[in-house]
């Protein structure tokens, strides 16, 4: 369980069949956040690195639904595949910036 601005979210690993990954327009996926239940989905017969950027992704959903945050679906979808690849990268450097400068 995480929690992201006082909401409570499980993360479950489920069967790539598992009914929440099958998407509204029939095609299947390996990731989904779902704000009804809560609920952060992965497929769990990924790779620990795909694993890893799924994770990154949905957590990103769940802090959009969890903040508020309205935007279009193409564009939810743009910030959290960024925040998904280049996030640690951008965490880190701001992290090794910060450190220098206090």
């Amino acid at each position: 369980m995480i929690k992201i601005n006082n909401v409570k979210w499980e993360i479950y690993l489920v069967s790539p069949n598992h009914p929440e990954m099958r998407q509204p327009d029939g095609t299947w996926t390996i990731g989904a956040c779902d704000w009804q239940t809560k609920g952060i989905y992965i497929v769990d017969n990924l790779d620990e690195a795909l694993t890893w950027k799924v994770l990154a992704h949905e957590i990103t959903h769940a802090a959009m639904f969890s903040y508020n945050v309205a935007m279009s679906a193409e564009l939810e979808e743009f910030i959290a595949d960024l925040i998904a690849t280049y996030g640690f990268e951008i965490i880190a450097q701001a992290n090794k910036i910060f450190s220098r400068i206090t």
